[in-house]
């Protein structure tokens, strides 16, 4: 690991535990039904990611953007979080990356001092939800990280990924070095250097 010089992270199911920031905003404004509609859409390929991030968040405009704080400041952290991403701090630069929504990658920015949070944002108008600006898609993250690595000089090969899910395999094509933590399907695995099954992100400190 002598080579790597910043790890990214993805929020949902790696930092945060639960069924993702999107998942407990529908959950906590009752609007779960619609949303699988939506999700069947885009994964049958009727529509691009990007309509499904539109029509997903239009179920709540309107909405007073201080609910949906409320709703993802109760999230639970992933166990380990406030042991390992300090650790971590002390030796590398730290990045979010995140298809999930920026309310909840800023407030861990915030409070444990990572270096960057990229995560997609819900606008605002007279302070209720009013559409949303995707900075994450689902094939963006290998992008994203290249990106911040350059911010530092280095390239995306010094960089380590940690991630769970399909979105997270263009981070992974890039890095140098990438785990799996608690991968929701297999698709994943082919691009992992290694894989961790246990709800404990202190588990990822033996490789660092």
């Amino acid at each position: 690991m002598s080579k790597i010089k910043l790890i990214a992270f993805d929020l949902d199911g790696v930092l945060v535990d639960g069924n993702g920031s999107w998942q407990e905003v529908h959950k906590g404004l009752g609007t779960e039904e619609m949303a699988k509609i939506h999700s069947e859409e885009y994964y049958s390929g009727k529509i691009k990611f990007d309509e499904w991030a539109i029509k997903d968040s239009s179920l709540w405009h309107g909405v007073e953007i201080e609910r949906i704080r409320e709703i993802l400041y109760n999230v639970h952290l992933m166990p380990g979080v406030s042991d390992t991403i300090p650790k971590l701090k002390e030796k590398y630069k730290i990045a979010i990356i995140s298809g999930g929504l920026n309310i909840l990658a800023e407030r861990l920015k915030r409070e444990y001092g990572f270096d960057h949070a990229i995560a997609n944002e819900l606008l605002v108008e007279g302070g209720r939800v009013s559409g949303i600006n995707q900075m994450v898609d689902f094939q963006g993250k290998g992008r994203i990280l290249e990106g911040i690595a350059g911010l530092y000089g280095i390239s995306a090969g010094e960089c380590a990924a940690i991630g769970d899910f399909t979105n997270d395999i263009p981070m992974f094509r890039v890095a140098g070095f990438s785990i799996a933590f608690n991968p929701k399907n297999n698709d994943i695995l082919e691009f992992a250097d290694e894989v961790i099954y246990e709800k404990d992100l202190r588990r990822i400190l033996e490789f660092f």
